[in-house]
């Protein structure tokens, strides 16, 4: 999946995981539950993309100012430390999708099958298995060429 379906699962798996955290460690220090929570986000951002790590890490926040820090379940923006907060669960999310992401694209780039490499090879002469390409100057697989004629005749 190449769209943005690929980031359903991720999505609804790590918004219910991290509730589930919050709510089990809401007696804690909210540092403690907050360290858990972006554990939880980075894990579930790793397998999806990054607008879906951005999801979960929000969803994360809200979780964590409504049942951590309030205790009330009021979610509200209470100022710098707040926002701090926001800003480390959502990047958390991102970052951990985008170097997936990127991982997994230059390892498909390097995973070559060898069958299509030999189909595609730029050698000259044959290519089949088990026959050597012609190295150049040893005239080896070159036929006699037709003598070639121009618009002046043959030359």
């Amino acid at each position: 999946m190449t769209r943005l379906e690929a980031s359903a699962w991720p999505l609804a798996g790590g918004s219910a995981s991290v509730f589930a955290i919050a709510v089990v460690l809401d007696r804690l220090p909210w540092q403690a539950a907050f360290g858990v929570v972006t554990l939880a986000v980075a894990a579930w951002a790793w397998p999806s993309p990054p607008v879906a790590g951005a999801g979960v890490g929000g969803v994360a926040w809200l979780c964590v100012t409504g049942f951590d820090v309030h205790r009330f379940g009021v979610i509200e923006i209470t100022g710098r430390d707040d926002a701090a907060r926001a800003a480390v669960l959502v990047l958390a999310g991102v970052l951990v999708a985008a170097v997936h992401t990127l991982a997994e694209a230059r390892g498909l780039r390097r995973r070559a099958d060898p069958v299509w490499a030999e189909f595609h090879a730029t050698t000259p002469g044959p290519t089949q298995v088990g026959v050597p390409a012609p190295r150049p100057g040893d005239g080896a697989g070159l036929e006699e060429a037709a003598p070639r004629t121009s618009d002046r005749g043959t030359e």
